[in-house]
């Protein structure tokens, strides 16, 4: 099947989404695998971490995740990052195919994001506020590594997109995975939706204990990981 142009991240040859209906997708790979339900039913307030921004699909679907959940009085610290930001036009281009089921969440994030100068790097500020609180994004523009060293404070949740380790290796090294858990709180979650094996390795060197849980779409596999207070081995068990 031919990947329509629009879709496309000429930077690594990869297209945005790998599935049909990314916005399921997300909710599946990264809320459930980070049980933001369990974590929002204790306290009010949440700081997630993001790599790779995109289109913003992962933050329209956080907030249709939360509202169909009747989510009430709290409040989201987005912390994302984007290497190459895309215009306005071209935001709303990719997400067109959903525009039936979260349209106006789309335009309330095509809105916020056009008063931003994504041309200089470091952080840019949005927020959008919703019937369940509010959402602060804090977008840097620019790599990764400066995004969440520069992170004040260490982030309950991390969501670890991007594009996969063959096309985009630098948004998976090492390093930058081991900076994620010093950035993670202890017992905090991560979700992502690779289960190669050098990522795992790297997510438990950071602290991890990492485990499969079931795909969605055509993948049969994704991964979750839980923060531990001490430095784990990584798990020879799982599959390459």
């Amino acid at each position: 099947m031919q990947i329509p142009d629009y879709l496309m991240n000429r930077h690594y040859d990869d297209r945005y989404f790998d599935v049909v209906n990314a916005i399921e997708e997300a909710k599946h790979i990264f809320f459930e695998g980070t049980e933001i339900l369990n974590r929002l039913s204790k306290r009010s307030d949440l700081a997630i971490g993001e790599t790779g921004f995109g289109a913003g699909r992962i933050v329209i679907a956080l907030i249709d995740y939360l509202e169909k959940h009747n989510i009430k009085d709290i409040s989201i610290t987005y912390n994302t990052v984007e290497l190459h930001p895309l215009t306005t036009a071209r935001i709303r281009s990719i997400l067109e195919d959903f525009r039936k089921p979260a349209g106006h969440l789309i335009d309330k994030l095509l809105n916020a994001y056009d008063c931003i100068d994504t041309t200089k790097y470091g952080w840019q500020q949005m927020e959008i506020q919703r019937p369940f609180g509010k959402i602060k994004i804090n977008l840097w523009i620019g790599e990764a590594l400066d995004m969440v060293n520069s992170l004040s404070s260490p982030c309950d949740i991390w969501f670890l997109d991007g594009h996969g380790p063959k096309k985009n290796p630098d948004i998976w090294r090492h390093e930058l995975l081991m900076a994620i858990g010093e950035k993670c709180m202890t017992d905090g979650l991560c979700a992502t939706y690779t289960v190669a094996g050098a990522v795992r390795r790297s997510l438990a060197d950071a602290g991890f204990m990492v485990e499969q849980r079931p795909g969605f779409g055509g993948k049969k596999a994704v991964l979750k990981g839980i923060k531990r207070r001490f430095q784990i081995n990584a798990p020879d068990n799982l599959p390459e």
